[in-house]
C-alpha cells in the first residue's frame, strides 16, 4: 500500500512538473467572468485572456515562461489575472485590464503568424557545417577557434544550433551587447551560469564564473566584434583581457564569432599587440564567404520543396542575398509560404518574387500589395 502511495505522489509530481498554468480551466473561466462582471474587461477581450492560459498549458508554459516570451508583464500579474484577483483593491474598487488584452494580442498576432511559416528547422547548408566544425574542434582540443563572416550569413543561428545540441551545461552561448565594458560582460556570463547578480563585487562574479567553467567546457562569445566597435578603447581591451584570463584559467574550448571587422580589429588595430595574446592561443580561424554557395541555396529550395533556381530567378536570389543577407532571403520564402498556404496553393518562385517585389516597393514607399 505504501508503495502503490508512493506511486501515485511520483505520477502527480511528474504532472505538477510537466503541466503549464496550475489552474484548471473552468476556474480560468470563472475568473474572467467574473473581471467581466466587475467591468474590468469585455466577454470579448475575456477571450483572448482564456486564449493565453490555452496557449501556456499547450507549451507547457508556467506563468515565469510565459512572461518571459511575452516580455510584457512578469510572472505576477499573469497569476493574478489567472485568478481574477489582479487590479482589484481592497476598497472594492477594479481596474480595467485594457492594457493587458492589448499586450495579449500583440502577442497572439506574432504567434500566430509564427505557426504560419513553414517547420525547416536548420538547414544542412556549407556555413552551419563549418561553423559546426570549428565548435566541435575548440571543444574537443580545448582551443580558441576565431569565425568571421558578414552579417545574415548564418552564423549565429548555426552557433545557436550547436549550443542547443551540446548543452546540459556543456556549451555556453553568449552574445556580445552593444557599448558593453568588462563588468557588464562579467554580469552577463554570471547570468548564464545562473550564478546571481545580488553580489555587489565584480571580482565574487568571475571567481563564479571561473569556477563554473572546466576544460570541457565550450564557450561561445557571439558578436566579438562590438566589443571592438562600439565600446571604448579602454573597455575593449579590458574585455579582450578578461575572456584571454578565462580560457586560461579554466582550460576550456572557446569560440569568437563576428563579422570581418574582428579580424581588422585583433589582427591588424593598433592594439593589435595586445590582443595578439589571445589570437596566438587560437589554432582554428574561420572566415565565411560573403554570400552562401550555390550549393546552399539549392538545399534551402529544396528544404521549401521548390525547384533549384535558374535563370531570373536564380539572379533575383543572389542579388536580394547580396544586398540583404540569407536571412532576408529565409524570410521572403517563409512569407511566399504563408501566402501561397492561404490561398491553398503550391510555393513557387513566382510567389517568392511577387512578395519580394512587395518589400521593396514598400521600403521605396509605394502601394503595391504583396
Amino acid at each position: 500500500m505504501n508503495e502503490e502511495k508512493k506511486e501515485a505522489s511520483a505520477d502527480k509530481h511528474a504532472v505538477a512538473n510537466t503541466r503549464g498554468i496550475l489552474m484548471p480551466a473552468h476556474q480560468v473561466r470563472d475568473a474572467i467572468k467574473q473581471a467581466v462582471a466587475r467591468g474590468q474587461l469585455t466577454e470579448e477581450d475575456g477571450e483572448e485572456i482564456f486564449w493565453l492560459y490555452s496557449y501556456a498549458q499547450e507549451y507547457h508554459l508556467k506563468e515565469a515562461d510565459l512572461a518571459a516570451k511575452m516580455g510584457a508583464y512578469d510572472k505576477n500579474t499573469l497569476y493574478q489575472v489567472f485568478r481574477g484577483s489582479y487590479g482589484v483593491y481592497k476598497d472594492g474598487k477594479a481596474s480595467s485590464w485594457a492594457n493587458i488584452v492589448k499586450a495579449i494580442r500583440a502577442f497572439k498576432a506574432i504567434e500566430l503568424e509564427e505557426m504560419k511559416k513553414k517547420n525547416i528547422g536548420i538547414i544542412e547548408t556549407e556555413v552551419k557545417q563549418t561553423v559546426f566544425r570549428a565548435c566541435q574542434a575548440a571543444l574537443n582540443d580545448g582551443m580558441p577557434a576565431f569565425i568571421y563572416g558578414a552579417s545574415q550569413i548564418g552564423k549565429t543561428t548555426a552557433l545557436m544550433e550547436f549550443q542547443r545540441l551540446n548543452n546540459h551545461g556543456r556549451t555556453v552561448y553568449l552574445r556580445m551587447g552593444s557599448g558593453w565594458t568588462r563588468p557588464r560582460l562579467v554580469r552577463e556570463l554570471a547570468l548564464k551560469f545562473g550564478n546571481g547578480v545580488k553580489a555587489t563585487k565584480c571580482w565574487a562574479l568571475e571567481d563564479a564564473i571561473f569556477g563554473s567553467l572546466t576544460r570541457y567546457n565550450l564557450l561561445i562569445i557571439d558578436e566579438f566584434h562590438l566589443a571592438l566597435e562600439t565600446s571604448s578603447e579602454a573597455s575593449a581591451k579590458a574585455i579582450m583581457e578578461f575572456i584571454r584570463e578565462v580560457y586560461d584559467r579554466t582550460g576550456c574550448g572557446l569560440v569568437l564569432s563576428g563579422t570581418k571587422v574582428g579580424i581588422e580589429g585583433i589582427e591588424a588595430g593598433k592594439n593589435r599587440l595586445l590582443f595578439d595574446q589571445l589570437r596566438r592561443r587560437g589554432v582554428v580561424k574561420v572566415v565565411l564567404p560573403d554570400a552562401p554557395p550555390l550549393r546552399d541555396i539549392n538545399q534551402i529550395a529544396r528544404t521549401f520543396e521548390l525547384p533549384l533556381p535558374t535563370g531570373d530567378d536564380l539572379k533575383r536570389v543572389k542579388a536580394l542575398i547580396a544586398a540583404r543577407g540569407l536571412g532576408v532571403f529565409l524570410k521572403y520564402l517563409q512569407k511566399a509560404y504563408a501566402v501561397t498556404k492561404k490561398q491553398k496553393e503550391d510555393l513557387s518562385w513566382g510567389a517568392f518574387a511577387k512578395v519580394a517585389n512587395g518589400y521593396l516597393a514598400l521600403a521605396n514607399m509605394k502601394t503595391e500589395a504583396y
